[in-house]
C-alpha cells in the first residue's frame, strides 16, 4: 500500500508506476488545494471544462493513473491524526513537500516510523533536506537552470534555453522508484524502513557528463548549439516533405559519409548537407529516413505527438494501453518502457486517475478502521470532502490563440480519427488485457 501526498509530476508519477506494479495507491489532497496537474498543468480531455473539470485534466490521469482519492485537510490535527492511522497501516509513503512542512505537521520519518518501523518514505525535495538551499522550493524549470542543463541547450549566439517539460522531474521519478525498490528489498531482509531524502538538484550531474568532465581536464567547454552530435562527419536535421516535417541524419565514418552521398545524388565535391536537404525536401520522412537506413547511414523522422502515436515500433511494444474513462470513451494511455512476461504478476496501466476524493469511505473505514459515525463527522467539518472548496471555474483553451502564440505548433481538426483508425481497426483491442495487440 502507498500513500501519495504528493503533487505535479515527479512523485505522483512514481506513485502511477507503483499502481501499474500491483500497488494499492491512495492519492491524498487537500479540499482546498488540488494537485496543479489537475487544473494548471493540463489540457481537458475534449478541451471539455463544464462541470467537474478536475476530473478531465489529461496529465492528471497520465501520472495518477490506477490510484484511489482520499481528499483530507491536512492543517488541522483531526486529519493528521487521520493521516497517522494510514501510516500505520502503509508501507509506502511519498511526499514532495520543502521539509519544513512534514517538521510542522509533526510527520518527519523519525516520528512516523515511531508508529510503522517498516515504513518506507520518500521526500522528493527540489535540494534535499539538508544544506543551504533546502527550504528553497523548486520545480523544474529552475532547477535545469541551477543543475547546469540550461547552459548546454539553445544556439550559439542566444541564451541558455530550457529542455522540454519538466525535465528533472522525470529524472527524479526513476531515480526514486529504484532507491523505492531497493528499500523494498532491504526491508524483506531487515524488516526495517528507510528514509529516501531525495535532492532532484543531486541529479543534474547526470544530465551534463561531458561538461563536468571537460572542467576536470581543463578542457574548453561546448559552445551551445544545435542539436548536433560533436565527433560526426556529418549531422544535421534537415526538413523533409511536408509541414514542420523534419529528418535526422547522423555519419560518424567515411563509408557512411559515402553511401550518404550516392543516396541523395550528390556531386563530387558537393556539400552534403546541401545535398542531403535537397533531396529530402521533397519526400516523406519516414521514406526518406528507410532508403538512407537501408543504405547503412544512421536516420530518422523528428517525430511530433501525432507521429509519436502512428510510431509502428511503439505500437509494436503495446507501449499504449487502452483505459476506459468515467464517460465510457476508451482512450490510449502511455504505458513503460518495458515489457513484463511475469507468470503470477501483471504489470499494466489499472485505471485513469482517480475522481476527486471517491475513496474517501473506503480509505476511512476498510484502511483506518474508522466506523460510519466518526467519519461522518469528519465530513461535517470539512477535514474529508469528495469534492473541491473553493475551485475557481476554467475556461476552455483557445486553440487560436495557443497556435498563434506558439504554444501549440498546429491541432490535428481529425485527431479522435487518427487515434481510432490507429488503435481500433488497424489493431486489435483486447479488452482483458488493457493492451493495443
Amino acid at each position: 500500500r502507498v500513500l501519495d501526498l504528493s503533487y505535479v509530476f515527479a512523485a505522483p508519477y512514481a506513485g502511477g508506476l507503483l499502481a501499474d506494479l500491483g500497488a494499492e495507491v491512495i492519492k491524498v489532497e487537500a479540499p482546498h488545494r488540488l494537485d496543479q496537474s489537475r487544473t494548471t498543468f493540463s489540457p481537458f480531455l475534449d478541451n471539455d471544462v463544464d462541470g467537474e473539470h478536475w476530473d478531465r485534466a489529461a496529465v492528471f490521469h497520465v501520472v495518477n493513473r490506477g490510484k484511489r482519492s482520499l481528499a483530507l485537510d491536512l492543517s488541522g490535527e483531526e486529519g493528521r491524526d487521520v493521516l497517522r492511522g494510514l501510516v500505520a497501516r502503509t508501507d509506502v509513503l511519498l511526499e514532495n513537500f520543502t521539509p519544513r512542512v512534514m517538521r510542522g505537521w509533526g510527520m518527519t520519518y523519525a516520528q512516523l516510523a515511531e508508529l510503522n518501523p517498516a515504513l518506507i518514505m520518500l521526500s522528493n525535495t527540489g535540494f534535499g533536506s539538508t544544506g543551504p538551499w533546502s527550504e528553497f522550493r523548486a520545480q523544474g524549470t529552475t532547477l535545469e537552470a541551477t543543475m547546469g542543463l540550461t547552459r548546454h541547450a539553445g544556439y550559439d549566439d542566444g541564451p541558455p534555453c530550457k529542455v522540454g517539460q519538466s525535465y528533472p522531474d522525470f529524472l527524479a521519478c526513476w531515480a526514486g522508484l529504484l532507491a523505492i525498490m531497493a528499500a523494498l528489498v532491504e526491508r524483506e531482509r531487515t524488516g526495517l524502513g528507510q528514509w529516501i531524502d531525495l535532492g532532484m538538484y543531486q541529479l543534474g550531474a547526470a544530465v551534463v557528463p561531458e561538461a563536468l568532465l571537460a572542467c576536470q581536464l581543463g578542457e574548453a567547454l561546448a559552445p551551445r548549439g544545435p542539436s548536433a552530435e560533436p565527433d560526426a562527419l556529418l549531422s544535421a536535421t534537415v526538413r523533409a516533405e511536408g509541414e514542420d516535417r523534419w529528418l535526422a541524419v547522423t555519419a560518424f565514418a567515411a563509408r557512411q559519409l559515402r553511401a550518404l552521398g550516392e543516396v541523395v545524388g550528390a556531386a563530387p565535391g558537393e556539400d552534403r548537407v546541401a545535398a542531403l536537404a535537397a533531396w529530402a525536401r521533397t519526400r516523406d520522412a519516414w521514406d526518406a529516413a528507410s532508403a538512407l537506413q537501408e543504405a547503412g547511414v544512421p536516420a530518422g523522422p523528428v517525430l511530433d505527438a501525432r507521429g509519436l502515436l502512428d510510431d509502428p515500433q511503439l505500437r509494436a511494444r503495446g507501449f499504449y494501453e487502452a483505459v476506459e474513462f468515467p464517460d465510457g470513451a476508451a482512450r490510449a494511455l502511455i504505458g513503460r518502457p518495458f515489457r513484463w512476461r511475469g507468470e503470477t504478476t501483471s504489470v499494466r496501466v489499472r485505471g485513469c486517475g482517480p475522481r476527486f476524493g471517491e475513496a474517501a469511505a473506503w480509505a476511512l473505514g476498510d484502511v483506518r478502521g474508522l466506523d460510519a459515525g466518526r467519519a461522518g463527522e469528519l465530513r461535517e467539518r470539512g477535514v474529508v470532502a469528495d469534492r473541491p472548496v473553493g475551485v475557481a471555474p476554467v475556461a476552455a483553451a483557445d486553440v487560436a490563440e495557443l497556435v498563434r502564440s506558439g504554444m501549440v505548433a498546429r491541432i490535428d481538426e481529425d485527431f479522435r480519427e487518427v487515434i481510432a483508425v490507429r488503435h481500433r481497426t488497424e489493431e486489435r483491442w483486447d479488452r482483458t488485457s488493457t493492451t493495443w495487440s
